[in-house]
């Protein structure tokens, strides 16, 4: 693979709305519904770049669309042999194979529940990776994960766990409100607890009250959710005098829940009672006879609302794939915000809500398009094309999970018929080199903690560069030639053969440190693994 021109990778260079302006689903404009996600993506892309005169990157070469899509879908690198497998396949749908591969193993649905978890459970202590397992592992849709999440029936077995995401959040219902927003409308609406947004119209404090409404009558009973039969939020205006908060949707949509009401003294003693009692005995609470958490959920998923959940996991996925969302930031889905792409955002919402919210076929279609595969190195001359026009693949940072299963993968040799077993055991043991990581945010860069963890660590050295049979290092020490000592190294931990530069800088450096053969070798693999190709899906 050539170095790209923002970064160099070879051997030698290492030592706070609503409402979009979006076409109707029905739009006759728009695609015909029968269009494959990946060409509806292309052509909408394309249309794009024709209009404003761009000229995109060359599609990546294997190697690289390989890899990319293999830490995507499964969270790990290929190993050598996958990688030579795929280069030497003719085959004109191989990359449809390889991604079906991919998603029927086990390895993509601990991936997606890690990612999903991550993007539901982001800045608290909770836990819904058993939940999401299960739920993805059985292709549940998204709205039938984002209704069991909020009503979080307790009582449900196949809904176990999912309501750890209201759990810790409970005890703040104002965070509660916003992080319900964020993570399955794709609205931050922080700014409007106080006042009106001074800048987007559509950002009022009856928004903000409006979906605290529907939480205000959740609460914790011992390790138990609760809802009671009656409540009411009250605010306080920037002006006027304080007022009643309508159970309202984001799109200004209200219903009227039984017990709009505030409870009498007595009622508040008589509760008290019951909650000490069942807390004594442990015992779950009685289900409220109208869930005002379910009436949020039958409301946001109501024919003129669902568009909502539908535009911010899509717009949420695909900032996961090409590296910027169609929306920017994810959390900022309004009018005064709209889309790179409004035809493209419509027509995928559509086709998700039209195919029942399926998760795995937005995923499919998304890594399945010539946008997906393109390379991330720019020669079309002039400045790179902007990242909201999707000309040129994106430098994604490797997630903490993503980058420690391959630092430990990188140092193994793995025989193909022990792939899906060596992986998993690998994935199971990465989670504390994972916390050595931090998560990459939109403005990521590596930090000095990593960069030491990397150089001075006996951890690393002791997971990642272990001796022994099938270990990288103890391998590449019984290859007889410097060059093929240096193949092995860079295929096994970058996925791709190496340049002569570079096989011939690795084989220098080993010939001129023959004495301690061993040490050399793991010298070379940790500064491959340690390289700026190695830290970034491109």
């Amino acid at each position: 693979m050539t170095p790209m021109k923002t970064a160099s990778f070879s051997f030698t260079s290492i030592l706070c709305c609503f409402t979009f302006t979006l076409p109707s689903r029905g739009d006759e404009s728009l695609l015909p519904p029968n269009t494959s996600i990946a060409k509806a993506i292309d052509h909408y892309i394309r249309a794009n770049w024709q209009d404003k005169n761009i000229k995109p990157s060359q599609p990546a070469d294997d190697f690289t669309w390989l890899r990319r899509v293999s830490l995507d879908l499964v969270g790990r690198i290929p190993t050598p042999r996958e990688a030579r497998a795929f280069a030497q396949d003719n085959d004109p749908t191989k990359k449809t194979k390889t991604i079906d591969h991919l998603m029927k193993s086990p390895g993509h649905i601990r991936h997606q529940a890690r990612e999903f978890e991550n993007h539901l459970m982001n800045g608290t202590r909770g836990q819904l990776l058993g939940y999401l397992g299960k739920a993805l592992g059985e292709n549940r849709s998204w709205d039938k994960i984002f209704r069991e999440i909020l009503v979080a029936d307790e009582s449900n077995a196949n809904a176990k766990g999912a309501s750890e995401f209201l759990k810790v959040r409970v005890k703040d219902l104002d965070r509660l409100t916003n992080d319900v927003s964020v993570a399955f409308f794709g609205v931050n609406v922080s700014c409007a607890q106080c006042h009106d947004h001074p800048l987007v119209q559509d950002w009022k404090q009856d928004h903000f009250f409006g979906m605290k409404s529907f939480f205000s009558r959740t609460y914790e009973v011992g390790t138990f959710l609760a809802e009671r039969e009656y409540g009411v939020v009250r605010f306080l205006p920037n002006k006027g005098k304080e007022k009643q908060a309508d159970y309202m949707f984001l799109t200004g949509k209200k219903v009227d829940p039984p017990g709009l009401t505030e409870p009498s003294k007595d009622e508040q003693k008589k509760e008290k009672e019951k909650v000490e009692k069942w807390k004594k005995e442990k015992t779950p609470p009685p289900k409220a006879k109208v869930s005002t958490r379910a009436m949020l959920v039958d409301l946001a998923l109501s024919p003129k609302e669902q568009g909502y959940l539908a535009r911010a996991i899509i717009n949420q996925l695909w900032n996961r794939f090409y590296g910027q969302g169609l929306v920017m930031p994810l959390d900022q889905m309004h009018s005064e915000n709209p889309p790179s792409h409004p035809e493209l955002l419509a027509w995928l919402e559509r086709d998700f809500v039209t195919h029942q919210f399926d998760i795995s076929r937005l995923v499919r279609g998304m890594v399945s398009s010539e946008t997906y595969a393109l390379s991330s190195e720019y020669n079309g001359g002039g400045n790179s094309p902007l990242a909201k026009d999707f000309a040129v693949a994106r430098l994604r940072p490797l997630t903490p999970m993503q980058l420690a299963v391959a630092l430990k993968q990188a140092g193994l040799i793995i025989p193909l018929k022990d792939l899906e077993k060596k992986t998993e055991e690998v994935d199971r043991s990465a989670g504390g080199l994972a916390e050595q990581f931090q998560y990459p945010n939109e403005n990521f860069q590596i930090g000095v903690n990593e960069a030491l963890f990397l150089s001075n660590s006996s951890r690393f050295q002791n997971e990642c560069l272990p001796e022994g049979n099938d270990r990288l290092v103890t391998a590449m020490v019984k290859e007889t030639s410097l060059q093929e000592k240096a193949d092995l190294a860079i295929f096994s931990v970058l996925g791709r053969p190496g340049t002569m530069d570079e096989k011939s800088a690795i084989a220098a450096y080993l010939n001129s440190h023959g004495k301690n053969e061993l040490a050399a070798c793991k010298q070379v693999v940790w500064s491959l693994m340690a390289s700026p190709e190695f830290r970034f899906n491109h």
